[in-house]
Order: structure tokens, then C-alpha cells, then sequence
């Protein structure tokens, strides 16, 4: 199994790519930057090959159009799947934050393109993930949350999954 990544030096990606000793990874880190349009499509042409492609990377609302880019070059293959990494942070309703925009965005552009497809797409919602990003919130707020290795399993485990999973949240209580 070929599993591409994007965002896969820190956090949940680098969790992930752990995973997958194997894996082609794309993170501004190694010359690829999700916000420009040059790179989305190296991107994409580097994971053709590919039988996974995890969608990690968040910058804005490039996250989204990443999907998009992969999803027009898949969405006729099934033996392709597209994992985007989302946030329960997309069912906070009201929330004037671009972290949760950025997030309903991907959400809403996924669900649009759910039907007349054969690629496997799978959201995982994820609530608080011990991350360099979330730190300072986790602990001000004193949140529960989870590992990154932890999270990363739970992603492998839907990714493992006999039968389609279109969405999984799931969060530390």
C-alpha cells in the first residue's frame, strides 16, 4: 500500500507517517507548500502512484483546495482513497475563526462530491490533539485530549475498515 501525505513532519501527520515507514510526504519542509497552485499540482502528480492520500496539511482554506486537486485526478478509481484530516472544530456553529472556516470549507466541498463517485473518501474529526498548535489552549483551558500517536492509530484503523467510513469524530472525555 503507497500512502502520500501532506503536513507529515509535525503533529498528526508526522504520527501518521510514523505509521507508514514508506509513505511520499509533502510539507513545506521539503519544498512543498499547499497554498500555492504549482505545488498542489506537483503534489498530485507525485501521488498518482499512490493508493492513499492523506490530506493533513492546513494552511487557510488550501486544505480544501488540496482535496479538490486529488479528488478531480481519483474520483473515477476505486481502488483510490483520499483521507482528509478535519476537526470537530467544524461542528462549532457560529465560531468566527479561521481554523473552524477553513475546516467547514473542507466539510462542505467533501459532501458536495460524496455522490456519482467511486474513490473512497474518509473525515476524520479528531477533537483536541496534543500538538505544537493546540498546546497553549489544551492546557489554558485545561482540555482533554488526545496523542498524536493516539490519533494516528485511529486513523489507520478507518483506513483499515473492511466497508466505507465517510466520516469518524471521535475525542478523549
Amino acid at each position: 500500500m503507497k500512502v502520500s501525505i501532506t503536513g507529515h513532519t509535525r503533529g498528526i501527520g508526522k504520527a501518521i507517517a510514523d505509521l507508514y515507514p514508506d509513505h511520499l510526504g509533502f510539507s513545506r519542509s521539503n519544498g512543498y507548500d499547499i497554498s500555492v497552485e504549482t505545488s498542489r499540482e506537483q503534489i498530485v502528480h507525485e501521488s498518482l502512484n499512490s493508493d492513499i492520500f492523506i490530506n493533513n496539511a492546513v494552511i487557510d482554506h488550501c486544505q480544501t483546495n488540496m482535496f479538490l486537486e486529488i479528488f478531480d485526478v481519483w474520483k473515477h478509481n476505486p481502488n483510490k482513497t483520499i483521507v482528509n484530516i478535519n476537526s470537530r472544530a467544524k461542528y462549532l456553529a457560529g465560531t468566527d475563526n479561521e481554523y473552524w472556516n477553513a475546516k467547514v470549507k473542507l466539510f462542505e466541498q467533501v459532501a458536495k462530491n460524496l455522490f456519482g463517485r467511486k474513490c473512497r473518501i474518509l473525515n476524520i474529526n479528531p477533537g483536541y490533539v496534543m500538538t505544537d498548535s493546540s498546546k497553549e489552549s489544551i492546557e489554558k483551558y485545561k482540555m482533554p485530549y488526545m496523542s498524536t500517536q493516539t490519533c494516528a492509530d485511529y486513523v489507520r484503523w478507518a483506513i483499515n475498515q473492511p466497508m466505507e467510513i465517510w466520516e469518524v469524530s471521535f475525542w478523549e472525555i
